[in-house]
């Protein structure tokens, strides 16, 4: 098995963000990596606030996600977001 079959897509972090942020930090990285097929947003795991507003976002703007898959196993904490 290769190394590193995982794809990079450009990646958001938003530890250590309000939910007050989340909305214009995720429009200004989607828009900077419109180009990209998709996008990573880590939204980590603690109250699930953060989680919630950004899963908020994605739906207003339509844009469908699943949450990050490694080695068969879900993480919760990690969204995939398809831009094409």
């Amino acid at each position: 098995m290769p190394r590193n079959r995982h794809k990079k897509y450009p990646v958001l972090d938003l530890h250590g963000y309000t939910t007050d942020e989340i909305f214009n930090l995720m429009d200004q990285h989607i828009t900077k990596y419109s180009h990209s097929p998709k996008v990573k947003i880590i939204v980590g795991k603690g109250t699930g606030a953060v989680k919630k507003k950004a899963v908020e976002y994605l739906k207003l703007g339509n844009y469908p996600w699943k949450y990050e898959t490694i080695y068969g196993k879900i993480n919760e904490g990690c969204l995939i977001v398809e831009l094409n």
